[in-house]
């Protein structure tokens, strides 16, 4: 009877561990659909084991097993690691949705005449600084900075909660720097509640050399007393002390 039972338990977790496995590769987007949809060019590079997708003006670099990917000359993060399956790269919505955004971002140059079109983004290089600062009174982050005016930045929050987990991807936001080349954000830290542990706010844009500043976490008042936090005082307890 004790075997039996060992041997449904063994069962039940083989059937969880399917069902978690199939679950997850079904939420998943093929990295080849994701290519097609927005006109990139896809190319296997096998010495390197990755993939290049390009476009005029954009080659994205993308690893099996990275979290890591280049743009450009920069580096972002994704949330999960693609995976290779079946001859493909299974790659998270999250990044599929960012690889989107970065086709409608990159410059279309047209080939009949040396006039750029009105309203056609510039690639503009330069320096990047960044400021970070916990917001008071809030689970936010200022980010103050400035950038060339001609690209997008974009600020990707990335949390460090212990020496023995991985570095997390919490958020990832684009700003656009004014005329004067600055720009600044409020970003909520969610789901980075955790006292103590490390934000870093990465700053990158196309042609720019990228920034970065930290930020432990803290309460969203800290220092702050109020007479709730206090402990509880009997009017009866001679002892006690009465504020």
């Amino acid at each position: 009877m004790y075997k039996h039972l060992i041997a449904i338990a063994f069962a039940t977790i083989g059937t969880i561990s399917m069902g978690g496995n199939a679950q997850a590769q079904s939420s998943s987007v093929s990295l080849t659909s994701a290519a097609a949809h927005s006109a990139y060019k896809l190319q296997w590079l096998l010495p390197e084991r990755s993939v290049t997708l390009y476009r005029p003006g954009l080659v994205i670099v993308i690893r099996p097993g990275e979290r890591e990917y280049d743009v450009n000359n920069r580096v972002e993060f994704a949330d999960a690691p693609p995976a290779y399956v079946n001859g493909d790269l299974l790659i998270t919505p999250s990044l599929a949705a960012r690889l989107r955004r970065l086709a409608s971002l990159a410059y279309v140059p047209v080939a009949s005449s040396g006039v750029r079109p009105v309203g056609s983004p510039v690639t503009a290089s330069g320096p990047i600084t960044v400021d970070a600062r916990q917001l008071q009174g809030s689970e936010a982050v200022t980010v103050n900075g400035r950038a060339p005016s001609g690209a997008a930045v974009t600020l990707t929050l990335l949390a460090t909660i212990s020496p023995d987990l991985p570095t997390v991807v919490v958020s990832r936001h684009d700003v656009q720097p004014d005329a004067n080349g600055q720009f600044a954000a409020v970003i909520s830290i969610a789901s980075d509640y955790l006292r103590g542990s490390i934000l870093r706010v990465v700053a990158t844009s196309a042609g720019s050399t990228p920034a970065s500043a930290t930020v432990t976490v803290g309460a969203p008042n800290a220092g702050v007393t109020v007479p709730f936090d206090k402990p509880y005082c009997a009017n009866v307890d001679p002892s006690c002390q009465h504020n």
